[in-house]
């Protein structure tokens, strides 16, 4: 059992516990109290838990051993993970998650059972108050961490100017999404920086970092890190969401195409087309009744015009990218050879 599956049952385990010891609580406000928890726990579970357990590679880089606390943190980490997605299954209006309903989309068929007036508009105020649900909880656990007063501030801290940022690029992404506005291509890798990259890799290991009482130089070489690391993944997710198996990745293959995402794959695609060709791809993307046929004519199109092949060299060079950061950190027992494990999986993931 590699890292991340022993970090993965461990904050699965805590997680459980702490939402377990919020029964009482939750329970005497309302009904929904319990729903909430008993649905939060499955959802988290699912997951892969990479971040969680980044947090533990951070804390392990700092110190040559992994900090006490990393777990709770690991578990904060992952609500926070939790209630970003639900939020963009809503905005993306994606109805599948992990090959299941979107919560949202599971509390609107609750609704339609309690005869609510307006289904879709009862799952999505739901989905939007579970979210936020997550997001406390998980500032909770961080405000409760075992570190010193100080080193809590600073967590606290700047999980709260990162989650501002995602916002912001969440804004950016719906405005190219709603608009057909075509962006260029800084500010799309500057998009899945803050949207994705920093939040889900650079973030969790400076968490860990700091909890360690790793020095700045240290932190900042792990932050860089996490942005090569995090832009890669978002490049995979980019060509998966095309090219995937709709079973494994848990949704729709094209539902990128749908919304009228300002994928970097979208992008170089617009800008390798011909007049004919682009006046063919504005009639499919952001089309909400998009067929299978118009996603194959994407695909098509992607391979001919050589998007997928160029999409590929730039995962290769951040992949260099990466590799050269992880030489630049202090040797740290397994932590190295853990990230270096996790840039060749990132690259040969299939969900």
């Amino acid at each position: 059992m590699d890292h991340f599956d022993r970090r993965r049952e461990r904050t699965i385990a805590f997680l459980d516990a702490f939402l377990r010891g919020k029964r009482g609580r939750f329970g005497r406000i309302n009904a929904w109290g319990p729903d909430a928890l008993e649905k939060l726990g499955p959802f988290v579970r699912t997951g892969k838990l990479v971040r969680s357990g980044l947090v533990a590679v951070g804390a392990a880089i700092g110190r040559d051993r992994i900090a006490r606390g990393t777990t709770q943190a690991g578990a904060a980490v992952e609500l926070i993970q939790a209630g970003l997605l639900i939020h963009d299954d809503i905005i993306d209006r994606d109805e599948t998650r992990r090959g299941r309903p979107a919560l949202h989309r599971e509390y609107a068929l609750e609704g339609r059972a309690l005869r609510v007036r307006e289904e879709a508009h009862f799952g999505e105020g739901m989905g939007i108050c579970l979210a936020d649900i997550a997001f406390f909880l998980a500032f909770e656990l961080i405000s409760t961490l075992p570190a010193p007063p100080r080193v809590r501030t600073d967590i606290l801290a700047l999980w709260s100017d990162e989650l501002s940022l995602v916002g912001l690029a969440q804004m950016q992404d719906l405005f190219f999404g709603e608009t057909g506005a075509r962006a260029r291509t800084g500010e799309i890798l500057r998009l899945y920086l803050y949207k994705t990259a920093r939040y889900s890799f650079s973030v969790p290991l400076l968490t860990g970092a700091m909890m360690a009482g790793a020095p700045p130089a240290v932190r900042e070489r792990l932050g860089r890190l996490g942005e090569s690391l995090g832009v890669l993944f978002q490049l995979k997710d980019d060509d998966l969401g095309l090219f995937g198996n709709e079973r494994e990745i848990g949704k729709p293959v094209g539902s990128d195409i749908r919304e009228g995402k300002q994928t970097f794959l979208a992008h170089l695609l617009f800008r390798r087309a011909d007049r004919a060709e682009r006046r063919r791809l504005e009639r499919v993307f952001g089309n909400r009744r998009i067929t299978p046929a118009m996603v194959d004519e994407v695909k098509d199109m992607v391979e001919k015009l050589g998007v997928r092949r160029d999409l590929a060299a730039r995962m290769r060079r951040l992949r260099r990218q990466a590799v050269a950061r992880i030489a630049e950190l202090p040797s740290a027992g397994p932590a190295r050879r853990i990230l270096s494990e996790l840039i060749e999986s990132s690259l040969d993931r299939r969900k």
